[in-house]
């Protein structure tokens, strides 16, 4: 039953992701928005439900471990696997604003799981948990996020639009539905259709990989950093490897870096007001790999100037993943 479970779920999230791709990508066409602020928004938090839905039932049955290390798991296969396997199948580049701003926010949220569950060193107190006032300020960044991508969404539409009216002077509104691959109801149709794939599929996936998991034994905390955190991501993965063959990056890095401060500031934040989270201090490894690699990211980001980061990077991405992963597994 596990197996098929398992089967199932992949395929739920498979058919959901390219529902979703198209369906986001003819609305965000249709309105002008730029495909980044789609992937950030809809499709990243769409993606990042099965994550929330895991962490608010861990929280409620009393399961702390399972909360912190599906986060964490997630967030360090997004930024490792995703982007990695991303980046050696076709060009990815990373646009200065988005390394700027989104990156920036992405290592901000980064640092602060990191701050938030390290008390016990850093306040010289007993404690190390994520607690309800932490869980308040996670949710306030999450809200400045939200400003942002509200703000860049209008951006983009003004431009977009002052755009075509110099290209063509003023036209009708009829124009704009044109330019989308499907009309705005079909499209709607597609983002539920996908999204429901995507959430259901990913509960499936983490529900027949967890029991499985448990039959050979495995420990919360590793079910939690490396069954169920990338179980939950899967819909991210296949998400982006859809618009990676549409060469979307825009959709590609708004969902990975959307996913990424959705889980941390909005996912974290919201457990934390239900219940206490207890950062297992052995997870320290996994939160200062994930602010490493955004970091380096970053950097590149900046560095780069728009050119694709290439196999090399995507590998080193794919490596540090696999290579922490086999790690944990054989330290438990």
């Amino acid at each position: 039953m596990d197996i098929v479970l398992l089967v199932a779920g992949i395929l739920m999230a498979v058919y959901g992701a390219q529902f979703l791709v198209d369906g986001g990508t003819a609305i965000a066409k249709r309105f002008n928005i730029p495909t980044l602020v789609i992937g950030s928004t809809i499709v990243a938090f769409g993606t990042s439900m099965p994550e929330f839905t895991v962490n608010i039932n861990a929280a409620l049955n009393g399961n702390t471990d399972l909360a912190f290390g599906n986060v964490l798991g997630s967030n360090l296969f997004n930024i490792c696997a995703i982007v990695g396997v991303v980046a050696l199948i076709a060009p990815l580049a990373i646009a200065k604003d988005v390394a700027s701003k989104d990156l920036f926010l992405c290592l901000l949220s980064a640092a602060a799981v990191g701050i938030a569950g390290n008390q016990i060193y850093i306040d010289q107190i007993r404690y190390h948990e994520l607690f309800a006032s932490s869980g308040l300020l996670f949710l306030m960044f999450f809200a400045i996020f939200m400003r942002y991508v509200y703000g860049a969404a209008v951006t983009g539409a003004g431009a977009s639009h002052q755009a075509i009216a110099e290209e063509q002077g003023m036209t009708s509104g009829g124009d704009d539905e044109k330019k989308s691959p499907h009309p705005m109801l079909k499209a709607t149709i597609y983002v539920i259709l996908g999204l429901a794939g995507l959430v259901f599929g990913g509960e499936f996936i983490v529900e027949g990989a967890s029991s499985l998991a448990r039959t050979i034994g495995l420990s919360d905390k590793a079910i939690g950093l490396a069954i169920v955190g990338p179980g939950t991501s899967f819909p991210e993965l296949i998400a982006c490897i859809a618009a990676a063959r549409r060469r979307d990056v825009g959709m590609v890095m708004g969902n990975v870096l959307g996913s990424n401060i959705f889980n941390i500031f909005f996912t974290l934040g919201a457990t934390s007001l239900i219940m206490p989270i207890p950062l297992d201090l052995a997870l320290n490894n996994v939160i200062l790999i994930n602010f490493a690699v955004t970091a380096l990211l970053f950097v590149l980001g900046l560095a780069l100037k728009g050119r694709p980061l290439g196999k090399p990077v995507g590998a080193l991405l794919v490596v540090t993943y696999i290579s922490y992963i086999t790690y944990a597994l054989m330290a438990q």
